[in-house]
């Protein structure tokens, strides 16, 4: 028996599907997801809503795996989302005795894509800011031999790096290394080598304290250097590195 004055309050525009869970939605998202679902009817809607589900899960799936995904991790997931997506097919149109569908499955096939947008976006452009910083190698290198270079040395400058970029951006320092000798540093010049990579065989000479650029091309992470000391006659110096930078 009602109390007609507490009448209960009318169900939300929606179907039993919906109205008949524990959580509803509110009325003017049930109405446009009855909407939503009754659209899909029609068979061509239906098509192009599954087209843009399977760009955006296999688009995403390709970037991930280009990014260093693990193969398999990447393949299950996005197979795994493919057969959710299937399984959705048949409910869209199942209707109950009563003539009702369900309104999540239509709705599922909407959820994925932005979600996968939502949490893909964002860490792609995270990942493209990350890699377009520059890696600061200025303390990983290091020379061989560790000694005091003189006119026509050559020193070996190496260093290891998991995150390679296709240009180097490096600054060598050479000191006095017998403070009571004559002070020949300023003069000194420096010839910079890169053995192998897309700046090969063109070597580099420049004042001992200026800046080298130098191509390493795509993908190099173990980075080898040739630099000969041009120098007045009997004149020792150390040679260091002051700064280094892997850029874009």
């Amino acid at each position: 028996m009602t109390d007609d004055a507490n009448p209960v309050p009318p169900d939300p525009p929606g179907d039993a599907a919906a109205s008949g869970t524990s959580l509803r939605l509110p009325a003017w998202l049930s109405g446009r997801a009855v909407r939503f679902r009754d659209a899909l009817t029609d068979d061509r809607l239906l098509a192009l809503l599954i087209l843009v589900d399977l760009v955006t899960l296999l688009t995403s799936a390709s970037i991930w795996l280009a990014l260093g995904g693990d193969a398999g991790v990447v393949g299950v997931t996005a197979g795994a989302l493919l057969a959710f997506v299937a399984a959705m097919l048949p409910l869209i149109r199942r209707r109950d005795a009563e003539g009702e569908r369900p309104l999540w499955p239509p709705l599922i096939l909407v959820v994925i894509p932005l979600a996968v947008l939502i949490v893909g976006l964002p860490a792609w452009g995270v990942r493209v800011y990350l890699d377009s910083r520059p890696v600061d190698m200025s303390h990983r290198f290091t020379l061989s031999p560790e000694r005091a270079v003189e006119n026509g040395d050559t020193v070996v400058a190496s260093a290891h790096t998991d995150d390679p970029h296709p240009r180097l951006t490096i600054r060598f320092a050479v000191t006095q290394h017998n403070l009571s000798d004559p002070t020949c540093a300023p003069g000194s010049k420096l010839t910079v080598t890169l053995p192998t990579g897309a700046g090969q065989d063109l070597p580099q000479t420049r004042a001992a304290d200026e800046t080298f650029v130098l191509d390493l091309g795509e993908g190099m992470k173990d980075i080898r250097l040739t630099v000969r000391l041009i120098a007045e006659q009997n004149c020792a110096l150390d040679l260091s590195v002051t700064s280094a930078h892997l850029n874009e």
